[in-house]
């Protein structure tokens, strides 16, 4: 018996699925293995999560979503979509999995997919691009007025297991790599691992290695990431409402920035890893604190203090961050992984200033010049009731959090 808690309605902070698409260029073919969450099976079919769920009605609806995994993936070549054949799929459960009770299971559980495109004959030998897209869970609503999230991590490699390209693949956002392409397909046999009629790709084929190709994707991945997580608006918008001086709005934003570079290295690389039900009240909490210092403690706002909380909650926030990252990095070498982890926290950053320096522009227009004779500045209104206001919405996501667990 599976017990999936929270499989369908459990309400996180982060709409946020993360999938892989392995890509295997062959001769007539692009085999393809794609991996899909427990969690987004279970919203497509309609798993409840107040029910126990038995194995085989599990594997029945891992079975019955390949259809609509095999639909809602997009290849184009040329501009025109190839038909994509499904092939098997295969539910990986295994002992290193997390408990079937715990919070984590259906986000970091995946079904495995084995598809396949086949790749029409070229004229002449040569190269041409292959564009990756998705439409997974579109129309379907996270949470009210938010939508689902889900990304896919993209590895392209050629017969020889040489990488052609990599990337994030969002939806709305394709990405596109060249491969080579032949004008007699049928000339060339099949590697000695694979036919051309069966699924090429197993776990571990493919080795998650992003690169320094795969930069541009990921510092967009960090920027989407904090554009898009709204618990980490809401702790940024705090912050900023106290702040009184570009300098100071400056220095609180890189503490907050390297203490959630701190964790997010050390979660994507194995060392730390905090289940989301402890992370998730924190974070919300923090909003809350954060908020409520600035209207009922002030001077502390205001004081060095409030550097020492930026870091203090930039790494737990760093650990919300890292949602999704760590499966996506894999088994990387060290110098891929520092690119990508460097690329990632490097959009989270630049997601920050391009919250912070216009809102902080704003509040700094809208403020009223403190008089020199006051030492510690006092509350304006819009800093007083724009403070409740993100009190009020870290509360929701307090709420949500804490019903979850």
């Amino acid at each position: 018996m599976l017990s999936l808690v929270g499989v369908h309605g459990r309400l996180l902070s982060h709409p946020f699925l993360n999938n892989t698409w392995q890509v295997l260029v062959e001769s007539n073919r692009l085999a393809m293995r794609v991996t899909a969450t427990l969690r987004e099976v279970s919203v497509i079919q309609g798993l409840r999560p107040e029910r126990l769920i038995d194995l085989p009605t599990l594997q029945n609806a891992a079975s019955n979503h390949a259809h609509y995994v095999s639909s809602h993936l997009r290849v184009e070549l040329g501009g025109q979509a190839l038909p994509i054949e499904i092939l098997d799929h295969q539910l990986l459960l295994d002992s290193s999995s997390e408990p079937e009770d715990s919070a984590t299971y259906p986000d970091q559980t995946h079904v495995a997919y084995d598809l396949e495109c086949r790749l029409p004959a070229a004229a002449t030998n040569g190269a041409t691009q292959v564009r990756f897209g998705h439409r997974t869970l579109e129309g379907h609503s996270y949470a009210p007025g938010i939508s689902w999230d889900p990304f896919y991590v993209l590895l392209v490699a050629d017969r020889d297991r040489r990488s052609l390209g990599q990337g994030v693949v969002r939806m709305g956002s394709p990405v596109g790599v060249m491969i080579p392409v032949l004008a007699n397909p049928t000339a060339t046999a099949p590697p000695s691992h694979a036919t051309e009629t069966g699924p090429a790709l197993k776990p571990g084929d493919l080795p998650a290695v992003p690169g320094i190709e795969a930069f541009g994707s990921f510092l967009r991945h960090g920027l989407h990431h904090v554009l898009t997580g709204y618990d980490h608006l809401l702790f940024l918008a705090a912050l900023t409402l106290a702040s009184r001086s570009w300098k100071r709005l400056l220095g609180i934003i890189g503490t907050f920035t390297l203490a959630h570079s701190i964790t997010v290295t050390l979660a994507a690389i194995g060392w730390v890893r905090l289940p989301p039900s402890m992370v998730e009240p924190i974070i919300a909490g923090s909003i809350v604190f954060v908020a409520l210092q600035n209207v009922l403690a002030p001077a502390r706002a205001a004081g060095t203090g409030r550097l020492g909380v930026a870091f203090a909650f930039g790494l737990v926030h760093g650990l919300g961050f890292a949602g999704g990252l760590r499966e996506a990095l894999g088994d990387s070498p060290p110098v891929s992984l520092a690119v990508t982890i460097l690329a990632f926290c490097l959009g989270v950053e630049l997601g920050h200033l391009a919250v912070g320096a216009p809102l902080f522009g704003i509040i700094r227009a809208l403020r009223s010049p403190t008089p020199p004779e006051i030492p510690i500045p006092t509350v304006t209104g819009l800093e007083r009731w724009g403070s409740v206001a993100v009190a009020l919405g870290g509360s929701w996501f307090l709420w949500a959090a804490l019903r979850s667990i």
